[in-house]
């Protein structure tokens, strides 16, 4: 594997302008969720919690017997 140091700066330069990595990012908007994407969002919540609830459990009842 080669360092940068191994490169001229011009080979870099190429690179770069070749790639675009010069070129800032578009920018990032929020969007508001689509009601089915909040039921969705809804129900993982529910899913996480019982089985945070189902963990618990089962970890209490196996250190008790």
């Amino acid at each position: 594997m080669k360092n940068l140091s191994d490169f001229q700066a011009h080979e870099i330069r190429r690179v770069i302008e070749e790639e675009r990595w010069d070129v800032p990012l578009a920018e990032v908007k929020r969007t508001r969720p689509t009601p089915g994407q909040q039921i969705v969002f809804w129900g993982l919540r529910i899913y996480v919690m019982a089985m945070t609830v189902v963990v618990v459990w089962a970890f209490l009842h196996g250190a008790a017997g």
